[in-house]
């Protein structure tokens, strides 16, 4: 018996790769350093009309949530393994956070502007956030209990392993990625030692 081969809708697969387009191109000047690209900047890198935007997506923050989806999905990676020695899960996890936070400096700096003026956005980013509070947590679950204030050490890790931190020790430190790691590294084995 063979198997009768599926027809393509030719609208959905040309919807598909437009919007697809748009979500790139948004993307993609973000990640240059475009805080708030136009319209027509959007348009013109994703190759589609100017009306295509509106066409398919109803609204600015529509789009920016299809591009907080794209960008998380791109930078996904599969779980770190909890049982490993302390100093190996340090590394993984330095090494893991440095390229995904150093490959969102860009969209965080975009996030900050677009933030106040997006309900939709905001969830999304604190959603990410939590998801990496709950990846840090489930990583160093036996150091965080055995703390003298089990919470307080939790908060810290979080604090280290942000965003924000690694903003921090990139621009307003003046670190190269390299020494960014390392004193992340420092960072995270203290707040596990207390």
């Amino acid at each position: 018996m063979t198997a009768i081969p599926q027809k393509v809708d030719g609208r959905r697969e040309r919807t598909r790769r437009t919007r697809a387009a748009i979500v790139a191109a948004l993307t993609a000047l973000l990640d240059e350093g475009r805080i708030e690209p136009t319209a027509a900047e959007i348009a013109r890198r994703a190759g589609v009309a100017v009306r295509s935007i509106g066409q398919h997506f109803a609204s600015r923050e529509q789009l920016l949530l299809a591009v907080t989806v794209h960008h998380a999905a791109r930078l996904a990676l599969p779980p770190l393994d909890a049982d490993a020695p302390l100093p190996v899960r340090i590394e993984q996890l330095v090494l893991r956070r440095a390229r995904v936070l150093e490959a969102s400096m860009a969209m965080r700096r975009a996030a900050a502007v677009v933030l106040a003026r997006s309900p939709a956005v905001a969830r999304a980013l604190e959603r990410a956030a939590k998801e990496r509070r709950a990846e840090t947590s489930r990583l160093f679950a036996a150091e965080l209990a055995a703390a003298d204030d089990p919470q307080a050490a939790e908060r810290t890790v979080a604090l280290v392993t942000s965003g924000r931190a690694w903003d921090a020790l990139r621009v307003e430190l003046g670190l190269g990625v390299k020494a960014a790691r390392d004193q992340l590294a420092r960072m995270l084995e203290d707040a596990l030692h207390r």
